[in-house]
């Protein structure tokens, strides 16, 4: 027994250790600090930077090879039977593109206008002709009657028929003749 009293102190490091060993330490030093989520952020840093390489990079590089090799336009002069397009009087062949491919005529935004302005007019003498049939209904204390109710022709026909057909049972004699 003395023996086992000699080893218990060993034991009682060695089983320390363990003790220490399971334990957990709970220091207060996070591996994973908690922080606010960043992923709104990176979803928007990722799609602005696919959009802009999407859409900004060709469009830049598109307005660079036109002004490289096309260039501004130059005046010369007009043969005598040529008549010019209204695109072909501005300089820049961008600008030249998207008045031919992308914006209207100018005349045929001027004819919208003037359909548009016609239009507006028919309106304007339609409400005068109303407010005129109004007043006129007001005045003569008549009734809302101005549309008209079609009648179907077969009935009118019939009745005609039948009426024709009574009269000659009515007076057999030829023109009414007594």
């Amino acid at each position: 027994m003395t023996l086992l009293s000699k080893i218990r102190p060993l034991l009682r490091s060695w089983t320390a250790g363990q003790k220490l060993a399971m334990q957990r330490q709970m220091s207060e030093h996070r591996v994973f600090p908690m922080q606010p989520s960043k992923w709104q952020w990176t979803i928007f840093k990722d799609m602005f930077n696919f959009y802009v390489v999407l859409g900004a990079i060709p469009c830049v590089l598109f307005t660079i090879y036109m002004n490289l090799f096309v260039g501004p336009a130059t005046l010369t002069p007009i043969p005598e039977e040529y008549t010019p397009k209204y695109w072909e009087y501005y300089r820049n062949p961008i600008t030249r593109f998207l008045a031919r491919y992308i914006n209207h005529a100018p005349q045929q935004d001027y004819e919208k206008f003037l359909t548009y302005l016609h239009v507006e007019q028919e309106k304007i003498m339609l409400r005068k002709l109303e407010n005129e049939i109004l007043n006129k209904m007001k005045e003569r204390n008549d009734y809302q009657a101005y549309y008209y109710q079609p009648i179907v022709a077969k009935y009118y026909r019939a009745t005609r028929e039948a009426s024709e057909v009574i009269e000659k049972l009515e007076n057999p004699l030829p023109n009414g003749q007594p």
